[in-house]
């Protein structure tokens, strides 16, 4: 990636013309750099209006991610949660995975968000796919002494988690699809990818990743397909991304510190009651391409999902089992 497009996309947040000798003037670098950066920006379907012999005009910047206005919304753990903002990466997953613990370090909840994620991941090797400013893509790392098997039904208390913010922003009607989706009208609106290592200290390194859809472009709704939405399809709003980030980093780890201490059980009926498939005939694709059809019928007191079958009520645990309607 250039590292001139963000430099350049910042000064060009103020919405007024910038001419390319003014812009590389700024930044120090050869006119020519700022064509090259120019192009890659089309390229990344930002769209910027030229202005022939005067310069370029950005007419919707973003709203840029910005740690001081998230660490306003954080209610409580203010303390105890170190945030990272990057302009683009890989995946904020992977970044998170890569960083050492140590046993002073694993006290400190890490979070780590990407103003653009070009190689994002989702479950079974799907990949999200997001444009700069449109979503909001972040990870958080932290420290549990909890067993990988009570472990499994983290990925739904971050989905309650997700719903019980949106509610508070008056975003209703939002509802989860078992086991890492959350969706509106079963359209996906955000998806979540739980991932976890044994470290030295002979605890869980647990990295949450977590993708919203905000206001996605016309392009990427093209080249995704028509099962995904945004916030602002629902609601006609485009909501300042830092708003909500603080507000759900600080849902999200006060339901860790709970559910650390109780497990999925304590937050179980609430989730039921958000779950779309609830008492509907679905089928199970199993890792096997086997399918199983039933009823959904809530779930365990450890998240796997009970599905009513003709051979009578069976669980089927979070892995690689994906979920669809009859």
């Amino acid at each position: 990636m250039n590292h001139y497009i963000f430099p350049i996309l910042r000064i060009l947040s103020d919405k007024q013309i910038h001419s390319c000798e003014s812009l590389s003037e700024s930044l120090n670098c050869p006119q020519s750099v700022i064509s090259d950066s120019l192009g890659i920006l089309e390229n990344l379907g930002i769209k910027l209006i030229k202005i022939q012999n005067i310069g370029f005009h950005w007419p919707n910047p973003v709203v840029w991610l910005d740690s001081k206005k998230i660490k306003q919304n954080l209610n409580n753990h203010k303390n105890s949660i170190d945030i990272v903002i990057l302009d683009f990466i890989g995946s904020t997953n992977n970044f998170l995975h890569v960083k050492s613990t140590s046993v002073q370090a694993s006290k400190t909840i890490r979070v780590v968000a990407a103003e653009l994620q070009f190689d994002g991941r989702g479950r079974l090797g799907r990949k999200w796919q997001s444009g700069l400013g449109d979503s909001l893509t972040f990870s958080l790392k932290w420290n549990s002494v909890r067993s990988a098997y009570t472990l499994s039904g983290l990925s739904l208390i971050v989905g309650v988690a997700i719903i019980r913010v949106l509610k508070s922003f008056s975003i209703h009607d939002v509802s989860i699809k078992w086991p890492n989706d959350v969706v509106f009208n079963y359209k996906k609106l955000a998806g979540i990818l739980v991932e976890m290592r044994e470290n030295a200290l002979g605890s869980r390194d647990v990295i949450i990743g977590v993708g919203i859809n905000f206001n996605l472009s016309k392009s990427l709704y093209r080249d995704v397909s028509s099962h995904i939405c945004d916030l602002f399809d629902i609601s006609g709003t485009i909501f300042d991304r830092n708003l909500i980030f603080g507000s759900l980093i600080s849902e999200l780890v006060g339901m860790l510190y709970s559910f650390e201490e109780h497990g999925f059980a304590y937050f179980k009926d609430e989730w039921i009651g958000y779950h779309a498939f609830e008492g509907k005939h679905a089928c199970l694709l199993l890792p096997d391409n086997s399918v199983i059809e039933g009823i959904i019928d809530g779930v365990s007191d450890d998240g796997a999902l009970s599905l009513v079958t003709s051979r009578g009520r069976e669980f089927y645990k979070v892995g690689d089992i994906s979920l669809r309607l009859s």
